[in-house]
């Protein structure tokens, strides 16, 4: 591998890392030696983090782990008084350094200190504790990334109770579907804000849902709380002391059923692995200022806001279009805010590469990236033309089902295009379809522990919590994604071994998709499935069977696209005469999609009408333009 290496840092450069200076300190003389520690001696690892980055507990933990219960139902930092918002915020309350960094697609700019921060939190969660809120409620959050959505989050862990951050470009069903599930009665909520230059409005998406409350960044109307109200006059309080098993976070997932699944996260084993990941894999320190070009409805727009600010550090937020008015306005966003850490998605930079913008992004000391797999050209034509051959990206994989990465490449080590190097204290591996661990060979990515990060379970899902993740290989955290992994520690990535959908790294499930597109009239049944795709990494197919006239088809798309979001609309619509089911009746969405690409469809023999393969192949054809593979 060492010929592929494009990035190869210096001694004097991995010494200055974070992640050598913690095995340092550590007593240990190499990378290699920290990350064998860490996977043998959990213990000793997890008790090290805490002590380099500087959480404080209002009570120490008894123990770091109990997996007396079981690996599925692990305990981390036993004991412990620990709260998210505390760690984040006040105990910076005396501080005059930016906190939050922001700016708007108007062109307004400006930040806010920790203390100003601390200040803002400590009344709106003193309002809320006033409007009855209470201890482990839900409270949702349907807002850009912006410093309300920033203080909405950690007020309402403040406080003990849960945040559920929804994607600001989810339609009205789908933020209906869980606020429904995870029982929601308090919502903040901005009224609009600017896309391109138009406004987006989200407030009448939630206007008449019954038995909900309306807390409101903008102007409130009637009916509804106005956020700035609560902020100026709320009653200061000070973060509860939660256990470090108490949830902190609710994070919505998309599986292959139609259902979003809520995953818990709590104060403690989230909190210590963020501000691991952000320092050792960002290489942040406490004059860095972290952009990640994400949702707080997105694991990373919690990861990336927690991270920064654990360390001292400052978040940017910014809540418009990164190529509006210029399509360069990211280069001045960067060099105007003193932006030093950047996280993109390969879209984007394919985006970006398609455009011809290449020009270096002055500031930046380092990449972050995740969502979705690289290909080879865009990861090198960020790492040549955006990095200026110099800055290393940061590729890191997770979900989340763990807020957090099982992978990440760093700073501190040699990087070839596209790779993943195996997450500290992680204990990840490849396994084959019989449970062996294999090396330079594609199988499934497992985590073979419990680890703090982990979801503590599905929301009023205890069976499917474990079917999803404990029920494939025994005592081993079955994640889901095809991956590769090598003799020397590093990984690459091949997508997601279900079904589950990415577009521009937004995972929803083709159940989702589905339940939308069976309602449109005119339409028997149908089944969803990703498609590649040049920009978004996955483009959403959509296979029916029904009335296949082309006004049907338009509906089907703007259905989708109106209950989603933009994002989801179908990029193709396949009407069929069948599809491909076994005699049993259950829909094959892996040989729809295989078809449609021209793929090998592996034995059809199962299939009721094995001819429809054909129809869907010379379909597929005829919509990518003969780039399917067929003749």
């Amino acid at each position: 591998m060492q010929e592929n290496f494009v990035y190869v840092p210096d001694r004097d450069t991995i010494e200055k890392t974070n992640i050598m200076k913690f095995a340092r300190k550590s007593g240990l003389s190499s990378l290699a030696s920290l990350y064998d520690r860490a996977d043998t001696d959990q213990e000793w690892f997890w008790n090290e983090v805490v002590r380099d980055t500087g959480i404080e507990f209002f009570s120490p933990y008894e123990k770091v782990m109990d997996l007396s219960s079981g690996k599925p139902w692990g305990k981390w930092f036993v004991g412990g008084k620990v709260n998210i918002s505390y760690n984040a915020v006040e105990r910076y309350r005396d501080s005059e350094k930016p906190a939050v960094k922001y700016e708007k697609e108007n062109g307004e700019r400006g930040a806010i200190s920790f203390r100003d921060l601390d200040q803002k939190v400590g009344r709106l969660a003193g309002s809320l504790l006033k409007s009855g809120v209470s201890k482990g409620e839900r409270i949702g959050i349907y807002m850009p990334l912006s410093v309300e959505s920033v203080i909405a989050m950690y007020a309402i862990m403040r406080i003990g109770a849960v945040a559920v951050p929804m994607f600001s470009g989810y339609g009205r069903e789908a933020v209906i579907s869980r606020i429904e599930d995870a029982g929601i009665r308090h919502m903040f909520v901005t009224v609009s804000f600017e896309r391109r230059g138009k406004k987006v409005d989200l407030l009448s998406n939630l206007r008449n849902i019954s038995g909900l409350s309306l807390i409101v960044s903008g102007h409130a109307g009637e009916g509804a709380a106005s956020m700035d109200d609560m902020i100026s006059g709320g009653d200061y309080v000070k973060s509860v002391e939660t256990d470090s098993e108490d949830p902190a976070i609710m994070l919505y997932t998309s599986g292959t059923t139609g259902k979003p699944k809520g995953t818990v996260h709590v104060h403690g084993g989230p909190l210590v692995n963020i501000a691991k990941e952000v320092k050792y894999y960002m290489d942040m320190g406490p004059d860095d200022t972290l952009f990640w070009i994400s949702d707080p409805g997105w694991m990373m727009g919690p990861w990336s806001m927690i991270g920064a600010n654990v360390l001292g550090g400052s978040i940017f937020v910014y809540d418009g279009a990164l190529d509006y008015p210029e399509k360069d306005r990211l280069w001045k966003i960067v060099e105007e805010n003193g932006i030093t850490l950047l996280g993109v998605s390969p879209t984007l930079i394919r985006t970006f590469r398609a455009s011809g913008l290449d020009r270096p992004l002055s500031g930046i000391r380092c990449f972050g990236s995740t969502g979705e797999p690289w290909d080879t050209e865009s990861w090198m034509f960020l790492f040549q033309k955006l990095g200026n051959s110099k800055v290393p990206i940061c590729n890191i994989s997770g979900g989340t089902d763990i807020i957090g990465c099982f992978l990440a490449s760093h700073p501190a080590i040699p990087l070839s295009p596209r790779c993943l190097y195996r997450g500290l204290g992680m204990n990840v591996a490849v396994y084959d379809e019989s449970g062996n661990r294999v090396f330079n060979r594609i199988g499934y990515l497992v985590a073979m522990t419990h680890l703090p990060p982990m979801t503590r379970g599905l929301w009023n899902a205890r069976e499917k919590y474990i079917e999803t993740y404990w029920s494939r290989f025994r005592d081993v955290w079955f994640h889901g994604d095809w991956a590769e992994e090598t003799d020397d520690g590093y990984f690459y990535l091949y997508g997601r071994a279900d079904d589950v959908i990415k577009i521009a790294g937004k995972r929803v499930g083709p159940g989702e998709i589905e339940d939308i597109a069976s309602a449109v009239t005119g339409v028997r049944e149908c089944a969803a499935a990703g498609i590649p795709d040049n920009v978004k990494g996955e483009a959403i197919a959509v296979f029916y069977t029904g009335d296949g006239r082309s006004e049907v088809q338009e509906r089907i798309r703007k259905a989708i696209s109106s209950k989603l979001g933009k994002p989801f609309a179908p990029k193709y619509v396949v009407n069929l005469d069948s599809l491909p089911k076994t005699r049993n009746g259950k829909i094959m969405r892996r040989i729809a999609r295989n078809a449609f690409l021209g793929a090998d469809c592996g034995d059809v023999s199962s299939l009721e009408d094995p001819a429809v393969v054909e129809k869907i192949r010379s379909a597929g054809n005829d919509m990518m333009g003969g780039k399917n593979g067929g003749e």
